[in-house]
């Protein structure tokens, strides 16, 4: 019931406590009790944290974990390519087992490179067994999670769902046999279809569906340019549907008029710079986010294109956002003097900034005492780490860690990592995996592979 890591520098993200060479971190009961240089702590469980930086366990905002069972699948492919094999095609492959075993084998990837929280953007539910499945791999993996029930409907024969009235009537079941209690480390959120997908009276009855139920809101916007700006976001905001409770992800095709409305709702965005930049999304827009005061959030995306490691695209954003701020003063004719965010702020998207986006400020996102115990401990006595500097540790941990050097994880007290490896049984997990990946290739591959050619099926919007 009470552990204590002693002996860690210490990256808190918060303000009161800041930054600590050498301290201590006293944990009871799953929560964080005490902070400081050195804690007497009596019978606790000790963990030596020497060599190592404490930090809050990562915040990934935008994550499709179902999609472990496709990795690399789409690694040179374009947003289309996607929308058609794997949206169109390959969705339709998976069993609510295959869900299952993506969904843990995904999370314990997460926890393997430090990210204690995610929100999990499942929109593959074909059937209520898969959405079943698909909490219970979160759980069985030891994830804080905030599992986003998709509302669109991926082609499948016979669902039982029928239309999305049926989808949210099944969204009130799953909100009342699965997510009773708030301090459950899954809850609930609601992801609504893509507006070029959705009528407005399908979007009302989503978002609606979401309020009632006390849930957090994501949704795909102003992802696609087709001529035009989309201006999705203007749309949420002209029927009143943007607030503190709502994430919106990619965003690259926002105006300012509606970054405004953004900012004054208090709605909260992320972005993912692999897909983004790969997949014709564009440079993610942390300066424009930031010059309305609204603070970037980070999410891995896809991991049948990316890897799980949280350390790539925080280091990505925050070089792009230099590269874009550089080279407007470079066109001026001048060099420029320091950077216009730093390596703080970029931890702080991954962690403080993000749990406020999934609406976990108050439990989680930094090192405070009250707040549940989601800790990382990065190893620094590695190759990889000599000669560190231990007078800005947060710029250590954006540009030179990896997920191979998180040594230690903890959510909620439980030590979920140590010395390297994970606590769970990863064979199981693995094995499993690597059915479902059978299973849902041989599918594929029987209908004619995961690349699907333009015009074959159905695009959304």
């Amino acid at each position: 019931m009470r552990t204590l890591i002693r002996g860690s520098c210490i990256v808190s993200i918060d303000g009161a406590i800041g930054d600590l060479p050498r301290g201590d971190i006293l944990i009871e009961n799953g929560k964080i009790a005490e902070v400081a240089p050195g804690i007497d702590a009596g019978e606790a469980l000790v963990i030596d944290a020497s060599d190592t930086i404490a930090i809050p366990g990562f915040v990934d905002t935008h994550r499709h974990v179902w999609q472990a069972a496709m990795r690399s699948v789409t690694a040179d492919w374009s947003l289309m390519d996607y929308f058609r094999g794997i949206r169109m095609r390959a969705a339709a492959a998976f069993r609510a087992g295959d869900m299952y075993a993506a969904q843990l084998a995904g999370a314990l990837e997460a926890l393997d490179a430090g990210v204690t929280t995610i929100v999990d953007y499942c929109h593959n539910i074909l059937e209520p067994e898969y959405a079943w499945e698909s909490i219970r791999g979160l759980r069985d993996a030891g994830i804080r999670a905030v599992w986003c029930f998709g509302f669109n409907f991926p082609p499948a024969l016979g669902s039982s769902f029928g239309d999305a009235e049926g989808k949210a009537r099944f969204a009130r079941q799953v909100a009342v046999e699965h997510f009773s209690s708030k301090d459950a480390l899954v809850t609930l959120g609601i992801a609504p279809e893509e507006l070029g997908l959705a009528t407005p009276e399908s979007c009302a009855l989503q978002y609606r569906t979401a309020r009632d139920l006390g849930a957090r809101i994501t949704q795909h916007v102003n992802c696609l340019r087709l001529g035009k700006d989309p201006r999705e976001a203007a749309v949420l905001a002209g029927r009143g549907l943007l607030g503190p409770d709502v994430l919106l992800v990619h965003m690259r095709y926002t105006t300012d008029e509606e970054w405004r409305w953004v900012a004054d709702s208090g709605t909260s965005v992320s972005f993912t710079p692999e897909t983004e930049l790969q997949m014709g999304m564009g440079f993610p827009p942390t300066a424009a986010v930031r010059r309305f005061g609204i603070t970037p959030t980070i999410g891995v995306d896809i991991v049948s294109n990316n890897s799980g490691d949280m350390f790539f695209p925080l280091r990505l954003a925050l070089q792009v956002e230099r590269a874009t701020a550089n080279a407007a003063i470079v066109e001026g004719g001048t060099m420029p003097e320091g950077v216009t965010v730093t390596c703080r702020e970029a931890l702080e998207w991954g962690t403080i900034h993000g749990a406020k986006a999934a609406g976990l400020e108050d439990r989680v996102g930094s090192l405070t005492p009250g707040k549940d115990a989601d800790i990382v401990l990065i190893r620094t006595d590695g190759i990889g780490f000599a000669g560190w500097n231990p007078r800005d540790p947060a710029a250590s941990v954006v540009l030179q860690a990896n997920a191979g050097n998180v040594d230690t994880v903890l959510v909620a007290g439980r030590v979920v990592k140590r010395n390297g490896q994970l606590c769970g049984d990863v064979a199981r997990a693995r094995a499993l995996l690597a059915e479902a990946q059978r299973h849902v290739a041989e599918v594929v591959e029987a209908q004619g592979g995961f690349r699907v050619p333009a015009g074959e099926v159905r695009l959304p919007g």
